[in-house]
């Protein structure tokens, strides 16, 4: 797309294209690192055929312009008639969130206290340090299960309303309704 003798200028360039979230990239940026001559092979800054236009009017000075181009370009990419949003049926992160507090809580639990009941003040800190992690591992266990509840509660919320039976259960396509 564009040409540069000084590989500052051409920096600068994919910095500001970088930050319109254009896609560019430098060729030849370090050649004459290999060849000894600065100016034997010029910095070229190439950008998606896509954002060609957007990228030469920022670079020229006239980021309105490329914001109306960005603007009919997220027009034309919009759905049409529907707002736009993502939406989980089952909340698997949760699940695994979860499983990342209930692991390392159960394997803290594991921890035992020094056997050697001495009146030294060392044993008396690993003894409160194997408290204190104790106390964190019944923490990281609750937290798992309140998440846990939290999953079922949001499998249950997200199963439509016609798709319950009378116990407030989602149907299962095997279960014969009782309608």
């Amino acid at each position: 797309m564009r040409t540069y003798w000084v590989s500052a200028e051409a920096a600068l360039a994919k910095s500001v294209l970088d930050d319109y979230e254009i896609f560019c990239a430098l060729i030849h940026e370090n050649a004459h690192l290999y060849g000894r001559a600065p100016f034997a092979m010029p910095i070229r800054l190439v950008v998606d055929e896509d954002q060609a236009e957007q990228a030469i009017r920022i670079l020229n000075g006239a980021p309105e312009a490329a914001a109306e181009i960005e603007a009919t370009i997220d027009a034309s990419l919009a759905p049409r008639g529907t707002a736009y949003e993502f939406k989980s049926s089952r909340p698997w992160e949760m699940l695994a969130i979860a499983f990342y507090f209930l692991l390392p809580g159960i394997c803290v639990l594991q921890i035992k206290h020094p056997r050697l009941v001495t009146p030294d003040w060392s044993v008396r800190r690993e003894i409160a340090a194997v408290d204190v992690i104790h106390l964190l591992g019944w923490i990281a266990i609750i937290f798992a299960g309140f998440l846990l509840a939290l999953y079922f509660y949001a499998l249950r919320s997200s199963a439509p309303v016609g798709n319950l039976n009378d116990s407030g259960r989602p149907i299962d396509k095997k279960e014969p309704s009782t309608d």
